[in-house]
């Protein structure tokens, strides 16, 4: 039997040797062949191209592309700089951060409410943005050097706006429903020359107003210039057109070109209210007795910002029993204006210091003898007691000879955006509302 399976191994084998052994050129061929007739070599490396699908181009797998994160968030009361950013650095990073802003902006005064952004490459730090207001922002920047921090102006998409609308009770209450506060007090600051708002308006008085919307990354970001608007307070038209000059200075006039801005404001509160005038003969709900009240009280809540009527030098701010807290300003031509029972001054407040008309310079109290939050406002013109509700300031300059064409045609252009939504408030259309333009 052993012999049968050795023979059949040894043909087995002859077979094999036959079959490929005899016909291979290239393991066990003799014959010699030239360089040129000799098969080329495969070659993968490089751009060689192939037929191999092994080695496709196609199919080899992409360089890497960092990955780009941005976490955004807002600072909520309690945090700090610190507490944001350990997700992704350090303590000694965070040190390193600090040392960075330090000249630019202090990290430690963040405050609740403001946004951030934090971006990551790949879940590392890369950089991060702080809201420091409306206008600026932090930046800070990582790289192989370290740190970098700067302070840079917010880019905004503008886009101008027509807003109008009745005022049933005040002009604050008419804007709150539909518009920030702020623009109200920006129509308070523009016509507070011509207009007392706390004792002036009456119910059915219209107003219109073309101002800048400011958006950052599709959010509202508050207004930009007031171009032009228009109030008609008891049948008497108030307007402004914002003129700009060839150095980027501007005015505002009304449609006759009269400069609106006069020597004193109306009131040094927006939307106060009058609880007590100018006269020779009041009763004093403190003292008990009759004696001259020689100022215009307006009330108004704790904190409310109290402007300067006009600029000026502070002579005076302290305090003393019967005032309180207030402030003296010596303005031009022989005027001078008071403000008392503040509940504080306003930063950095002392005399000697200059302040321009519409300055906040200190905020409402009730301190010294009083029985509520308000600011006893008074005027003096050569030492002598005058009513501030009644004293006719000069305007400020006169629009130039040689620009009043170009402030007709802008009169001109900008007068119709104001006076075609009066229409819509007379039929019947109290509300504010806002008509939005194209992006500028």
């Amino acid at each position: 039997m052993k012999y049968i399976i050795l023979c059949c191994m040894i043909i087995l084998g002859g077979f094999v040797f036959f079959q490929y052994g005899l016909n291979s050129d290239t393991a066990f061929s003799s014959t010699s062949q030239s360089p040129d007739e000799l098969p080329s070599p495969l070659m993968v490396c490089g751009d060689t191209e192939t037929d191999d699908p092994e080695f496709s181009q196609s199919l080899m797998p992409p360089p890497h592309e960092p990955i780009e994160n941005i976490h955004a968030g807002t600072i909520r009361p309690g945090d700090t700089a610190s507490r944001i950013l350990s997700p992704w650095l350090s303590s000694a990073q965070i040190h390193g951060i600090a040392l960075a802003t330090k000249e630019v902006f202090d990290l430690r005064k963040i405050r609740a409410g403001r946004d951030y952004r934090v971006i990551t490459t790949d879940n590392s730090f890369a950089r991060l943005e702080y809201s420091i207001d409306n206008s600026h922002f932090l930046a800070v920047d990582l790289d192989e050097e370290g740190f970098h921090a700067s302070v840079h102006s917010m880019a905004y998409d503008i886009y101008p706006a027509t807003v109008h609308g009745v005022i049933e009770t005040t002009l604050s209450d008419a804007m709150k429903s539909s518009e920030d506060i702020t623009l109200a007090i920006r129509l308070n600051n523009l016509f507070g020359w011509e207009i007392d708002f706390s004792r002036d308006l009456r119910k059915g008085d219209t107003f219109s107003v073309l101002v800048e919307r400011r958006y950052h990354n599709d959010e509202f970001q508050g207004y930009g210039n007031i171009i032009a608007a228009k109030i008609i307070n008891r049948g008497r038209v108030h307007d402004a057109y914002r003129f700009e000059y060839e150095d980027g200075h501007a005015d505002f006039f009304n449609s006759q070109g009269q400069n609106i801005k006069r020597f004193f404001l109306k009131s040094p509160v927006p939307f106060g209210r009058i609880t007590s005038g100018f006269t020779l003969s009041r009763y004093h709900p403190i003292l008990k007795e009759y004696r001259p009240h020689y100022g215009v009280d307006y009330a108004a809540p704790t904190g409310t910002p109290i402007y300067a009527a006009g600029s000026g030098t502070v002579i005076q701010a302290t305090q003393n029993a019967g005032s309180g807290r207030f402030v003296r300003i010596r303005h031009g031509n022989g005027y001078e204006t008071a403000y008392l029972h503040m509940s504080r001054f306003a930063r950095g407040m002392r005399a000697g210091k200059k302040v321009d008309q519409g300055e906040v310079i200190g905020y409402i109290g009730q301190s010294g003898l009083a029985t509520g939050p308000h600011v006893c406002f008074r005027m003096t013109h050569n030492g002598t007691p005058v009513d501030p509700t009644k004293v006719d300031s000069p305007r400020a300059k006169e629009l130039p000879e040689d620009r009043k064409q170009d402030f007709a045609a802008l009169v001109a252009n900008l007068q119709p955006q104001l006076t075609i939504h009066y229409a819509q408030a007379d039929a019947g259309d109290p509300g504010p509302q806002a008509e939005n333009k194209s992006p500028m």
